[in-house]
């Protein structure tokens, strides 16, 4: 089951990551999160896994039979790319801290003194 649903992630990360080649630098669409985090890391041979798995499993439940177990080889290419994808959001994240902390540091210093407040006079206290 641990299987699939990483095949099914990697699934998901290859639809965010389907960018439409163009000649020109200039026409190619801005990448995506997921483009960015992805490029490089999906092979061509990935995708072809993926669909492969995906259309014998289709077949089979289509024919009323219980879909064929993920290939060794996808298998293997998810968990790799699993791991690949933690380390990187696992930097994502410490740096998102460590901005977070700079900003709130800096507003802080940047934040005006709060003036004391005193309490009112009584009419019995001289002043």
């Amino acid at each position: 089951m641990r299987a699939f649903l990483a095949i099914v992630a990697l699934c998901a990360g290859l639809a965010a990551a389907a960018p439409v080649a163009a000649e020109d630098a200039d026409d190619a669409p801005a990448l995506t999160g997921a483009e960015q985090i992805l490029r490089g890391l999906v092979r061509e041979r990935d995708v072809s896994l993926l669909f492969d798995f995906v259309r014998e499993s289709l077949i089979a439940g289509i024919q009323g039979r219980e879909p064929p177990p993920a290939p060794d080889e996808l298998t293997g290419r998810a968990e790799v790319l699993g791991r690949a994808l933690k380390a990187q959001g696992a930097l994502a994240a410490l740096a998102l801290l460590a901005a977070l902390e700079q900003r709130a540091k800096q507003a802080l210093r940047e934040a005006p003194t709060p003036r004391p407040v005193l309490p009112p006079a009584s009419p019995s206290t001289p002043l």
